[in-house]
Formats: structure tokens, C-alpha cells, sequence
């Protein structure tokens, strides 16, 4: 008797004879990892936030990780962190500006953060000040940078400015300037004069419609 209640329910996601509720829980389950998308972090990246919300790592970036994204847009803030032992007594924590990656997660798909400094300490001190941070989509091998910014709030509107210069290939190396100008003239602007534009390309963008 113990014999057939174990066959029974090992089979029952088949014929659904004993508890068709776990049966159904589990296709559930199954259904909402494929929903997802994964992205994998390296120790020498930190990410400092996820779409505006910080609290995804802990300080010096930790182990390498996993981190669950939903399926659609998502702008990441992060950085490049290292520590160096430089004797016995001393340390040095190395830590770059943030910056900011914009892409859209697609669902079962893995993404992986990418950053190869120098092994050296004085080569990576420079190599902080501009670090190469990469995004890499680790089913079809395509990449992205990771650009320097200021807040979650410059790393969209820079990169929505910049998606509006790039609709005509054959003017590519003039847009590539204005693209550069624009993100001047934003880090220079004012809080105040950051919003009325914002303001400005949000109307233009409905009219455009």
C-alpha cells in the first residue's frame, strides 16, 4: 500500500491522481523563472543601484553574485571597487565615479558585468578614473559601456538624448558630437535648468506622436 502511494504521487503531474494543487504550483514556479532575467556580478563591480533604488550590494561590491531582474528596461548605477594590500600595514580602497548602464532585459536571458583592470596599484588607480565597465548579453556575446554620470535621473535623460541621434547612419560621426555637446552642457546646467529641459523634451516627444 506505502508501495502505491508513492508511485501515485510521483506520477500525478502526469495524471494528476494525487494533489494536482502541487502540480500546478510547480508549473507556476517554473513559468515565473523563465519571466526573469539574471544579471551576474563580478566583486570588482558594485552596483549602487536599479532603476533609482539602492541596496543591491553590500560596500567593496562583496562576492560575485547573482542578481533576479524583471523582463523590460532598467538603468544599473554602478561602479569599480578594489582593495590593495600595499604592505602589511596599509590599504587602499580604490572606488571609480558612478556610472550608468541602460538596457532592456529580456526574459530568460542572462546578463553578465564585465571590468578587467590592471593587477598593478598604480595602474589601476588610473585605470579608476575611467573604468571600462561592460554589459555583456551572455547568449548572444553583444556588449555596452557603462558611461560616467552623476544620478540615476542624468544616466536616462543622457541616454535618451542620445537614442535621438541615432536614426540616421549616414550622419553618424555628426550626431557621435552632438551627443558629446549635450552631455557637456547637461553636466554643466543647473538643477533648475536640468528640470526645465527635461520638461522640454518630454513636450517635445508628446507632439512628435
Amino acid at each position: 500500500m506505502l508501495s502505491l502511494s508513492r508511485s501515485l504521487l510521483i506520477s500525478c503531474c502526469g495524471l494528476f491522481i494525487v494533489a494536482p494543487t502541487t502540480c500546478l504550483a510547480l508549473e507556476v514556479s517554473s513559468q515565473a523563472v523563465t519571466e526573469k532575467a539574471l544579471l551576474e556580478v563580478p566583486e570588482l563591480v558594485q552596483v549602487l543601484s536599479i532603476d533609482g533604488q539602492e541596496g543591491y550590494s553590500n560596500f567593496l561590491g562583496g562576492r560575485s553574485r547573482v542578481q533576479e531582474l524583471s523582463v523590460g528596461e532598467h538603468v544599473l548605477s554602478v561602479r569599480y571597487t578594489q582593495l590593495f594590500n600595499l604592505n602589511a600595514d596599509e590599504h587602499d580602497i580604490l572606488k571609480s565615479k558612478p556610472m550608468a548602464i541602460r538596457f532592456v532585459a529580456e526574459a530568460g536571458k542572462t546578463y553578465q558585468l564585465s571590468v578587467s583592470p590592471p593587477k598593478r596599484y598604480d595602474a589601476a588607480k588610473e585605470f579608476a578614473k575611467q573604468p571600462d565597465i561592460k554589459l555583456i548579453d551572455k547568449r548572444t556575446g553583444t556588449s555596452q559601456q557603462a558611461i560616467t554620470v552623476k544620478s540615476y535621473a542624468e544616466a536616462s535623460l543622457v541616454d535618451t538624448i542620445g537614442k535621438a541621434f541615432q536614426n540616421n547612419e549616414e550622419t553618424s560621426t555628426k550626431q557621435s558630437d552632438n551627443v558629446q555637446l549635450l552631455q557637456d552642457i547637461w553636466l554643466r546646467a543647473t538643477p533648475t535648468e536640468r528640470q526645465a529641459f527635461a520638461a522640454w523634451l518630454a513636450n517635445k516627444a508628446a507632439t512628435a506622436k
